[in-house]
Formats: structure tokens, C-alpha cells, sequence
């Protein structure tokens, strides 16, 4: 992914729920105003939403002091757009993308709860990637989108 330029769009919010829904409106603008198609907007915000969930979840409480840093970059790549989220945090070390999930359920009642929002960041972000910089979490996720003639 390509490193985040001057212009990126970056929030700072508290990892609490009350900031979450602040952080969907701060996305779905910001990707309604550069054009950003319904669909990659909405499965960004599921994946955002997931994310952050997880932070507040499996954080600790400690971590609520220091902010969760928010970039997003819009790309042009020719023939398809690509919007980027960088999501910060200073939880302990975590990698979402390394998690196995195992088989899905078959049934309703077979399905435990828990997992499933991680298994829908990889189907849903055309590009992930984790690394763990300066004592934070750095998480990207990336999807693409066909631009119109």
C-alpha cells in the first residue's frame, strides 16, 4: 500500500462507542464527497466499525487514554479508485490478519459468537496489512472500486 500523503484525511478519537458513530459520519463524508461509491463505503465503515469494536472489546482498559488515529486516502489508480483507512492504536500487540477463524458454521445453531467480524475485514478489503511501529498497532485496509466511463 502506498504511504499516506500530505492531503490524507486523519481523525484522533478516544476508542469509546460513543466516538464510533463519530467515526462513520467522519468516513461516509469524506467518501461521499470525493465519490466514493455506496458499496466500497459501506463495507469500509463495517470494517472500521469492526475494528474499533474489537479495540474497545479487547483493549484494555487502559489503552482508552490514548487516542485511536484515523487516516484515509483516496487514490486514483487509472481505470479503478482505491480508498485506504489506516486505523493507530496503542493496545497491546494484535494482528487481526493473522487470526484463523476455522471453518464457517453450518448451522445457526453450530455458530458461536465472536470471530466472524475478522473474517469479514479479509473478504470484504481488497488489500490488509498489520505492523507493529513505535509501541502502536498500524492496520491499513484498502478497497477498490471501478471508476465510471
Amino acid at each position: 500500500m502506498a504511504e499516506p500523503r500530505s492531503d490524507a484525511l486523519t481523525i484522533s478519537v478516544q476508542p469509546t462507542p460513543l466516538e464510533m458513530r463519530r467515526c462513520s459520519l467522519w468516513l461516509t463524508e469524506h467518501c461521499q464527497n470525493q465519490a466514493v461509491p455506496p458499496e466500497p463505503t459501506g463495507k469500509l465503515d463495517l470494517c472500521l466499525n469492526e475494528v474499533l469494536a474489537n479495540l474497545i472489546d479487547h483493549g484494555g482498559a487502559s489503552d482508552f487514554s490514548c487516542p485511536v488515529d484515523l487516516t484515509l486516502e483516496l487514490a486514483d489508480c487509472g481505470d479503478r479508485g482505491l480508498a485506504t483507512l489506516t486505523i493507530v492504536d496503542a493496545g497491546p500487540a494484535f494482528d487481526p490478519l493473522s487470526v484463523d477463524r476455522g471453518p464457517l458454521p453450518r448451522t445457526l445453531a453450530e455458530a458461536e459468537p465472536g470471530g466472524l467480524g475478522l473474517l469479514l475485514v479479509r473478504r470484504f478489503m481488497d488489500e490488509r496489512a498489520y505492523e507493529r511501529a513505535g509501541g502502536r498497532n498500524v492496520l491499513k485496509l484498502g478497497i477498490y472500486w471501478p471508476k465510471g466511463p
